[in-house]
């Protein structure tokens, strides 16, 4: 709190009115610091879901093409993960591609060192 002069010191209302200054300054600082710890937990919090969802596109991209290609998990996700980044692109964004069908499915399939007409597993 600011004040242009301390408060005269006439006895115990001088002191009341330095304690309550003072209460209320150290309210309005906890009340500060509260507020920064809230904004920074909320950032955090937002970042963590939107890892999770990111993270539950990219695992249900990677078994919706070892499904379509009839190939492991791993050749999969080898595939998004040279696609995205032969293109610039973030691997959720591909995985979205694929969740939506749009991403052209001959090119991923490329990416993972496979000809079209070849499927995993044994004959």
């Amino acid at each position: 709190m600011f004040a242009p002069t301390p408060p005269e010191h006439d006895g115990r209302a001088g002191e009341a009115a330095l304690a309550l200054a003072q209460a209320l300054a150290d309210a309005a600082a906890v009340g500060l610091q509260n507020h920064r710890a809230y904004a920074q937990y909320r950032t955090l919090a937002g970042q963590l879901q939107e890892a999770l969802s990111s993270r539950v596109r990219i695992e249900q991209a990677k078994g919706m093409l070892a499904e379509r290609w009839g190939t492991g998990a791993d050749e999969a996700f080898v595939a998004l993960r040279q696609y995205a980044r032969r293109r610039r692109l973030p691997i959720d964004r591909v995985a979205s591609a694929v969740i939506e069908r749009v991403a052209d499915d001959a090119e991923l399939r490329r990416e993972s060192g496979e000809s079209e007409g070849t499927v995993g597993g044994p004959a």
